[in-house]
Formats: structure tokens, C-alpha cells, sequence
């Protein structure tokens, strides 16, 4: 049964569909708040805090990307030197790895959110933006991580069935890795 389109568009850019808005816009509030700061000799109040949380979610939400591509950080040429078997055990941990942080980032995350939520509290000088917003990201990104994790393990436990090589190097043309 094929995957109807805009799923498949979906899994191809979710994370560009959200990080370019978002890099946009803080972009735009920097440069409008350095112009008003030279020319006008005042800020908003919420234009920095604006653009740190904005930053805190883009960064989460590449870190999935990075892990789609298989560009996350990563001994790849240690790994690379080792039987298959020990590559593909060594993949599987860090897939658990990588879960397990998410269990835990994203339980822990939302006691600070209920609490930014049941006490009303908002974004000092934008009284249209609540708090709880922020860490938002740590459970919609880890979300998001943990679907490409498991889309990637999905990929090795297929390849080593078909006894095909495993991806081990990153995708997409990235020439640099640790």
C-alpha cells in the first residue's frame, strides 16, 4: 500500500518545514530590533528571549534531522573498523540511547511546562506569548528524534536481514564527521 503523498512530504521535510519559519523569523526580529536599537535608541523587551527559545527549538529539531541523515555525532571510523555484527550492536545502542534520553528529557520537561501553564506565565514585555511555549520543544523535538531513531533502526534490522552493507556514513553530502 503506497504512503499517501503529503505523508511521504511530511517524513521528507517535517524538519525543514518547521526550522526555516523559525530561523526566518528569528532572523527578522534580530535585524528589526538592531535597527530600532541604532535608529529609534530602544528594543522590545521580548526580542531576545524571543529568538533564544526560537534557537532552542530549531536546535532540537536539526538534531533530528542530523539523525535522519545519520550525520549525529559519532565515532564512525572506529565503528567502521569493526565486524558488521558489533556495527550493527553498537547502532542498536545508541538507538536505546537516544530513546532513553528522550524518556527521560521529555518526562522530566513536563513538569516545567504544567507549571509555566497552570501559573499563566508569559514572555516578559510580549504579553501574547506564553512561557510554557519554550519547553515545548524538548517533547514535540524528542518526539520527532524518536520517530527518525526508530526509522533508522528500522533501515540497519532491514539490511542486515537482506545481509545488505549497513549506513554507517552520513547522508547528503556531509564531507565532515567525528
Amino acid at each position: 500500500m503506497a504512503k499517501p503523498k503529503w505523508l511521504t512530504y511530511l517524513d521528507k521535510n517535517v524538519e525543514n518545514v518547521l526550522i526555516f519559519p523559525m530561523y526566518f523569523m528569528m532572523m527578522m526580529i534580530m535585524a528589526i530590533d538592531v535597527i530600532r536599537r541604532n535608529v529609534v535608541h530602544t528594543q522590545w523587551a521580548w526580542g531576545n528571549y524571543v529568538c533564544i527559545s526560537l534557537f532552542v527549538w530549531f536546535s532540537w529539531l536539526g538534531c533530528s534531522y542530523n539523525i535522519k541523515q545519520r550525520a549525529h555525532l559519532r565515532l564512525s571510523s572506529l565503528r567502521d573498523m569493526l565486524p558488521k555484527g558489533a556495527q550493527f550492536g553498537l547502532l542498536m545502542l545508541d538507538y536505546v540511547l537516544w530513546i532513553a534520553f528522550a524518556a527521560i528529557a521529555g518526562y522530566f520537561s513536563w513538569f516545567q511546562i504544567v507549571r509555566l501553564y497552570n501559573a499563566g506565565s508569559l514572555v516578559y514585555g510580549a504579553e501574547w506569548i506564553p512561557q510554557w511555549v519554550v519547553p515545548l520543544c524538548i517533547p514535540v523535538s524528542f518526539t520527532v528524534i524518536v520517530f527518525r531513531v526508530l526509522q533508522c533502526a528500522w533501515e540497519d534490522i532491514q539490511a542486515m536481514i537482506k545481509k545488505e552493507p549497513l549506513q554507517t556514513q552520513p547522508r547528503g553530502g556531509l564531507e565532515t564527521q567525528v
